[in-house]
């Protein structure tokens, strides 16, 4: 017992009478990474908060032969059963602190990031509160603390942003530090900063790490141990040696290639106009476009003379790191960003670009009216756009059971949530959809189905696809030529097949290696 900080024998955890967890034993040692892998919905996050106090009790019900936290040299610290308020105060205080997945949501948006981090130290009741901030902040990897310590979280990067949500979680001085899912909606080259300082940090401040995630290549490679979460409860990998993720992509390839293909029930019944009379023509025309943000000193320039074609029928693939430009490229072809330099050509006596250009956003939590039904969101775009298109229909065409026309976008997972999405960019009756960083939240299953559903709009319906991601594994999946985008130019261009090519630049080159690239999958 006395190398463990954490003990949890048979816990199980409901929700209206659904199992969650059931009958598990889970475990952690003193300065131990520890990795919990599992798809989306498993109940990992579930898990997260059980650890943290923060399960609604009037919904979720737990019970465990035991649960204890340790602390070293001492007996039994801490029962994470216990029912008092004050003691899981004092517990999330000074013992564990949680990472969550999304630092834009994880961070108040109308505070700076130094008053986030200075209200820890406040609570805390600790000096030289701005001094403490700026040597955290620069602790966790941030060059220019004071800059950061001002800014609001909209100012920063996304590698940013999870520096100082990871910043505020080490301001209580932790013991046992929780990330769930930390690297989700980072491209692979800020994820490896990232979880490289989490190991860092671990060395330096002697910490305990449970890192979970849906990303089975990540865990493997930064964990002393994994413990996998399926069928309810968790099986761990006990002589340490690294899941097989070649073959766990594998079996999810082919679950999802031998899969009924619903989507092709009836295209007719979908009532879509067929975009077949674009395929091949030049739909966009881009030249010498640029884009700019602010004012003066802070004047940012995304984009600096783009050139470009799209052709009806394309599936194209835009790569890049955070902030090269991707998501503002995107607005452009679909006609949102409009402040642009340089010329942009399309033929506006054959389609409207309001109607027929649009776009999947990477959350889609956030892009629903949560007082809507998603059955209502999907029919508020078919009385707009008069396509006369069946809900139902769209549902069916996405692979959605119809029941779920009537549920609030709460209530259903990450995946299905973005199926609704492109259900209702469908009942516009677009001629080209934008998707950027549409499936970077989803896990590896989800992912892969998802890009099958792209494939068959992109194919069967004849709709122009570009598809925005830092992942080159989607991209190469996906699509048929590739636009690879670096501080706002485009500095490579191909066909998917040349992806391997000697010809290739070098920052080409280095997403491939990031991506710990799939090809013998």
């Amino acid at each position: 017992m006395s190398n463990l900080i954490l003990d949890i024998k048979n816990l199980s955890i409901s929700a209206n009478n659904n199992s969650l967890v059931c009958n598990s034993d889970f475990s952690v040692r003193f300065g131990e990474v520890v990795g919990l892998f599992g798809e989306s919905g498993s109940g990992k996050s579930v898990f997260s908060l059980f650890l943290l106090g923060l399960l609604n009790k009037a919904v979720f019900s737990c019970s465990a032969d035991q649960a204890f936290v340790f602390r070293k040299n001492k007996n039994h610290f801490f029962n994470l059963l216990t029912e008092k308020k004050s003691d899981w105060n004092n517990f999330r205080r000074d013992f564990i602190s949680l990472v969550f997945q999304d630092p834009a949501t994880s961070l108040n948006p109308v505070l700076t990031c130094g008053q986030q981090l200075g209200e820890v130290f406040y609570l805390l009741k600790k000096p030289n509160l701005k001094k403490k901030c700026l040597l955290l902040l620069k602790e966790v990897g941030i060059n220019n603390p004071e800059k950061v310590f001002n800014s609001f979280p909209h100012e920063l990067s996304g590698g940013q942003k999870q520096r100082v949500v990871i910043a505020i979680a080490l301001a209580s001085e932790p013991a046992l530090l929780v990330a769930d899912e930390p690297t989700t909606s980072l491209d692979p080259s800020v994820q490896k900063e990232v979880l490289d300082l989490i190991l860092s940090l671990k060395k330096s401040r002697d910490l305990s790490v449970i890192l979970i995630s849906h990303n089975l290549e990540l865990i493997n490679f930064y964990s002393d141990r994994v413990v996998v979460f399926k069928d309810r409860g968790f099986i761990e990998n006990k002589i340490n040696k690294p899941v097989d993720h070649i073959a766990y992509l594998n079996n999810i390839l082919n679950k999802i290639r031998t899969k009924k293909n619903d989507n092709s029930f009836s295209l007719k019944k979908l009532n879509l106009t067929n975009s077949i009379v674009f395929k091949n023509l030049n739909l966009f025309d881009l030249k010498n476009v640029s884009l700019s943000y602010g004012f003066g000193k802070k004047k940012f320039t995304a984009l600096k003379n783009i050139n470009l074609k799209i052709n009806g029928g394309d599936c194209l693939g835009v790569v890049g790191g955070s902030g090269s430009g991707k998501t503002s490229l995107g607005r452009i072809l679909c006609g949102i960003e409009q402040s642009h330099s340089g010329d942009f050509f399309y033929d506006a006596s054959k389609f409207s670009l309001v109607n027929s250009a649009q776009m999947v956003y990477q959350d889609p939590f956030l892009s629903f009216n949560p007082k809507y039904t998603v059955g209502d969101s999907v029919n508020e775009i078919i009385k707009l756009y008069k396509t006369n298109i069946s809900v139902k229909n769209l549902f069916k065409f996405v692979s959605l059971d119809t029941k779920l026309i009537n549920r609030f976008p709460h209530e259903l997972s990450g995946g299905q949530k973005q199926r609704v999405s492109i259900a209702r960019v469908l009942a516009s009756n677009p001629k080209i959809i934008v998707f950027d960083e549409s499936i970077s939240a989803l896990d590896i299953e989800t992912q892969f189905s998802i890009l099958k559903l792209i494939f068959f709009i992109n194919k069967k319906l004849s709709i122009t696809v570009v598809f925005i991601s830092h992942d080159i594994n989607s991209v190469y999946f996906l699509c048929d030529k590739i636009i690879v985008l670096k501080k706002g130019f485009i500095i490579d261009s191909f066909k998917t097949k040349n992806l391997f090519s000697s010809n290739r630049k070098k920052y080409t080159k280095l997403l491939i290696s990031d991506s710990n690239f799939r090809k013998n999958v």
